[in-house]
């Protein structure tokens, strides 16, 4: 079996230029993830890792552990049709080590296979809820 190819992330002609990864990561108030069928992390935004408290590189490799997101990914994944505008919640720390659950709008796609189409996972967008001023 051959490795793919290394993939060059396309540059937007900004100043300076920046992929689209970037523009991810810098999308104030917004949240990406992109999870395997299995709900591991295959990426996350910049955004994300800081509201729960972690680098990319503690998320991306390992699974979701909140239950109840992973089986939202389970139901869509199996349904085949995306989860849109979906109001759940998420636990993430306070500065002083505290943890609160925080009102989320959610949009769950389904992350497909480019040769075959068949779904390999799950992609989640989401905002706060009320988010602060």
């Amino acid at each position: 079996m051959t490795a793919a190819p290394a993939v060059e992330p396309a540059a937007l002609p900004t100043v300076p230029p920046m992929t689209i990864a970037d523009v991810l990561d810098k999308q104030d108030g917004v949240y990406w993830v992109v999870k395997d069928a299995n709900s591991v992390f295959l990426w996350v935004n910049q955004n994300f890792a800081d509201l729960v408290g972690m680098s990319k590189d503690e998320l991306i490799g390992h699974q979701d552990s909140r239950a109840e997101h992973v089986a939202h990914d389970k139901e869509v994944m199996a349904s085949g049709k995306p989860l849109l505008n979906f109001h759940e919640t998420i636990e993430v720390p306070l500065e002083d080590g505290q943890m609160v659950n925080v009102d989320i709008v959610t949009q769950k796609g389904l992350l497909r296979s480019l040769d075959t189409g068949a779904i390999i996972g799950i992609t989640v967008c989401f905002s706060l809820a009320d988010p602060p001023q």
